[in-house]
Parts: structure tokens; C-alpha cells; sequence
């Protein structure tokens, strides 16, 4: 046997009555295998590969630890309520036998880590499932056990992974939910957070696609995209068979401007998918197809692909009201007005300022069940879908020609400044951003008012860059008297974060 390997079944091995009998490399191997299969999306075999890991090791944790893993995916996946109570009541079996272990002996590293890693994996679910109080208590539990492991065995990499998840996730906790947190007594590290999750991705034994692939999303979220691609990429090439892994790349590549990057990446997610009929990535395919082709003005194909991802969608209350503008403006468009009104009546009515986007395109459905999309409305679409694959000069003549049609249409017209003072910035035109600026403010929109306040804080922005500094932080303080209008939590949040650099660059 390799060194290597001997180390890594000699730091896994339980010491029991029972270590004798028990071919700890067999159990090793299958367990990686499982963890293969698993992120190769077939979740099937994966399950019976950790059943007979249970079977060979029963007072082992692993088997039961990642046989559960399938039902969070399946659950995380699938947002199915029977799954997640299926994921739920599996946990109390791993933490039984975690438990078992520790009651033998206090110290057993390998019981801490994976009873850590199932209360954090159990607060994960609970998040998705919209009970924070119960994600927050769950994941400070488990990161207290995961704590404990990585001190008494500072080699654990694999607890490291946990670690840091938990780190990174309370610090992003909305603001909203801070309070959450507070009253546990607990803060998150972001940076500490990421680098944990790195170490894991490096030398874990059976965390490192798993550190992997949440640390390519934090780096994403992040907006360190080069570093996000450099995780993601191997998984794509280790996991061929995983195609959530290619619609992630396809949604990436188009959200950083390369549209036929993000074409290719889900094409080939369809391929796969056509291959080994997964249920849980084939209606993902067809929603990225549809934004694909809408972000390149392709109408036609956007509205066909839109079409397939509602009818082979599980659970419509998931979808977002987003994805009904787009289908219906993609129906207008392309000369089927009576659907595009059917399509808009799907929208439904949210009260909540945490999905301020739902609620922003539910007004702008009700808005185009009463009148038809306007020749302006179209050109500015057309503009921002330029604007988004860096297309300046198509995207400012698009602007220019919305413009001219919006005619006295002061809720239009806002729209297209406040467009075309987006872009102004992102070309750092920080002259034309304070232009446009009062171009805007000039205006008394209606039904956008919301627009005010962002330009307040663009205009802000614009200062800022320009050293104009305390003409930045009375745009920003403008800004902040505004109330209820759309967007306004996030737009509060960017605020303050304005303010405290400010301050900090005194």
C-alpha cells in the first residue's frame, strides 16, 4: 500500500471492537466512488454505493454522513417538501451514530467533523426552506463541533470545508437578518471564510469538488470571476456527466459578456441531458437557453425555449415573475400579442421588499396587459441586451433611437436615461453619468420614481471617482430620503456602503 493511502485509512479508520474485520481501503474507495457518482448526477448508484458502505462499516459514519449527502442534493435540487423532510429525518441517524462514537470517546476527531458537517448541512436546508432561526442554530452547532475537530487534528482539511462555509455564509447574512446572528453570538469572516474552503479544495479527502464548487460561487458572488472559472473548470472536465455544472458555466459566461461562451456551455448541458434524461437539470437547460438567446436579441428562439422550461417545470411557484416578462415580451415581439397578455396574467402580486425584482415585473406585467409593447420599450430592450455583451456603440444608438420615440412619456424617458447613464458609467463617461444625471432629475416620473434615487446614488458615484467628495456624499444623503419606491432595500444597503467608504478613504 502507498504511503499516502496507508495515511489517509489509518487517520479514517473508527478504533472498535470491530477495526479487524473491517477493510478500511475497501471502505475508503467506495466512499470516494460514491462522492463521484453523486457529483456525476446519478444519484441512484451513489445511494447504493454509500448503502454498501454502511453495510461494510455500520458504527462508521461515512456511508451514513454521504448517503444522506444524496437526499440534501436531491432536496437542494429538486425543492421538494417530502425530500426535505426525507433529508431531515436522515440526519437524526448520522447524528446518532456520530453521538454513539463520542460518547466512547470524547475526542474522536472523525465523529466531531461529520456530526459538524450534517448539523451544517441540516442548516443549509433549513435555509433554503426559509427557516433562518433554525439554519443560523443548526450551522452554529455544527461549526462549534467542526471547530473542536480542526483543533484537535489540524490536519482535517475536509472540516475545514464546514469551517469555512458557515464563516463565509453568516458574513453575508442580509442585513435584514443580522439580528439573527447577533443574538447567537455569532459573526462571519468572509475572507477567513474563503481561504478555509480553499485548504479544503486543496488537500481535503473527500471535500475538495465539494469546497470546489461553493467556493467557485463565492468567488462568482464575489465578482472574482477569473478565480470562481479557475475551480469551476476542473469540475466540468472531472464530472463530464454533471449538467447543472454546464448550465452554472453557461449562466456565468453570459453574465460576464460572453454569450457564446454561455450558447456552447448550455448546448452541451442539453447534450448531456438528452443523454441521461436527468429530471433535475432539464428545465434549468431550457431557462438558460431562453435568457441565452434573449441577452442576444434572438426573440424567436428565446420565447420557444421559455415555452419548454414552463412546461417541463416541477413547480411553478418557483418561477419568477422575471421569467414571464421575458416570455411575454418575447411573444409581443415576435407577433403574438394574445399569448404575451396570457403570459403576463401568470405574474403573481409579491409583498415582500427581500424580492423587490418579483415585485418590480408584476407591476410592469399589469402595465402591458393594458397597453401593447411600445416601439420605444422594444428599442431599449434591444440597447440593454447590447449594453450587457459590451456592445457600446450598437447599444448608444439603440438608447439614442428609444429616446426620440419615447416622445413626452416622462416614466419612458426615465428609463432610457437612467439605461444610458448605467453604461456611461461602466465606460467610466463620469461627466456624461452627472449629464444624465440632471437630464433625469429634470423629469417627473409616475410609475418610476424609483429611478430618482438610484441616479442619486450613480450621480454619486460619479463624484466619488471624480474626487468631488462632498458633493458625493449629499447625492448619496439625497438618495436616502426617498421612500417607498422599488428596489429600495438593496438600493439602502448601497448607501450605506457608499457612506462607509467615504468615510474610510477620510
Amino acid at each position: 500500500m502507498k504511503p499516502g493511502v496507508l495515511l489517509v485509512v489509518t487517520l479514517l479508520a473508527a478504533p472498535s471492537a470491530f477495526a479487524q474485520t473491517i477493510d478500511w481501503l475497501d471502505v475508503h474507495n467506495r466512499t470516494t466512488r460514491g462522492i463521484d457518482l453523486l457529483y456525476n448526477m446519478d444519484f441512484d448508484a451513489s445511494a447504493r454505493t454509500f448503502d454498501s458502505v454502511c453495510q461494510l462499516a455500520p458504527g462508521d459514519p461515512r456511508g451514513h454522513f454521504f448517503g444522506s449527502m444524496v437526499e440534501f442534493w436531491r432536496y437542494a435540487l429538486s425543492r421538494d417538501e417530502t425530500q426535505y423532510d426525507r433529508f431531515v429525518e436522515g440526519t437524526e441517524h448520522v447524528i446518532e451514530v456520530c453521538e454513539g462514537l463520542l460518547d466512547n470517546n470524547p475526542r474522536d476527531v472523525k465523529a466531531r467533523f461529520y456530526l459538524g458537517g450534517i448539523l451544517g448541512y441540516r442548516g443549509l436546508a433549513h435555509q433554503t426552506n426559509g427557516s433562518i432561526l433554525k439554519a443560523v442554530k443548526d450551522g452554529k452547532v455544527g461549526f462549534g463541533y467542526l471547530e473542536e475537530a480542526v483543533r484537535l487534528d489540524t490536519s482535517l482539511y475536509d472540516a475545514r470545508m464546514g469551517f469555512g462555509l458557515f464563516t463565509y455564509l453568516v458574513a453575508k447574512v442580509p442585513r435584514s437578518f443580522k439580528w439573527v446572528t447577533s443574538v447567537l453570538g455569532f459573526s462571519g469572516d468572509l475572507e477567513e471564510g474563503l481561504r478555509l474552503m480553499s485548504e479544503a479544495a486543496a488537500h481535503g479527502t473527500y471535500t475538495r469538488s465539494e469546497a470546489s464548487f461553493f467556493l467557485s460561487q463565492f468567488l462568482f458572488t464575489e465578482h472574482r470571476y477569473d478565480e470562481a472559472f479557475a475551480y469551476l473548470t476542473p469540475l466540468l472536465k472531472k464530472y463530464p456527466d454533471n449538467a447543472l455544472f454546464q448550465v452554472l458555466a453557461a449562466n456565468w459566461y453570459l453574465r460576464t459578456d460572453k454569450p457564446d461562451e454561455a450558447l456552447a456551455a448550455a448546448l452541451k448541458a442539453a447534450e448531456v441531458n438528452n443523454r441521461k434524461k436527468l429530471h433535475y437539470a432539464e428545465e434549468t437547460i431550457y431557462s438558460t437557453l431562453g435568457g441565452i438567446y434573449f441577452n442576444k436579441n434572438d426573440f424567436a428562439r428565446a420565447r420557444n425555449n421559455y415555452i419548454v422550461y414552463l412546461e417541463k417545470a416541477p413547480n411553478r411557484d418557483r418561477i419568477r415573475n422575471w421569467t414571464y416578462y421575458r416570455l411575454g415580451v418575447a411573444q409581443e415581439i415576435t407577433g403574438d400579442r394574445l399569448k404575451a397578455v396570457a403570459t403576463y396574467g401568470l405574474m403573481r402580486k409579491v409583498e415582500d421588499k427581500e424580492r423587490a425584482n418579483d415585485t418590480y415585473y408584476f407591476r410592469r406585467g399589469q402595465e402591458l396587459i393594458r397597453r401593447p409593447l411600445g416601439e420605444a420599450e422594444i428599442l431599449l430592450l434591444k440597447a440593454g441586451n447590447s449594453f450587457d455583451r459590451k456592445e457600446y456603440e450598437i447599444a448608444e444608438n439603440l438608447y439614442s433611437a428609444a429616446l426620440e420615440k419615447a416622445g413626452d412619456d416622462p416614466d419612458l424617458q426615465v428609463r432610457v436615461l437612467y439605461a444610458m447613464q448605467l453604461m456611461q458609467f461602466e465606460q467610466e463617461r463620469y461627466g456624461d453619468v452627472l449629464e444624465t444625471a440632471h437630464r433625469i432629475f429634470a423629469l417627473r416620473p409616475r410609475a418610476e420614481l424609483w429611478i430618482i434615487p438610484h441616479a442619486l446614488v450613480k450621480q454619486g458615484q460619479a463624484l466619488a471617482k471624480t474626487g468631488r467628495r462632498p458633493e458625493a456624499r449629499n447625492a448619496f444623503e439625497r438618495a436616502a430620503e426617498y421612500d417607498e419606491y422599488d428596489f429600495q432595500l438593496s438600493l439602502e444597503n448601497r448607501i450605506e456602503d457608499e457612506l462607509e467608504k467615504l468615510d474610510n478613504n477620510k
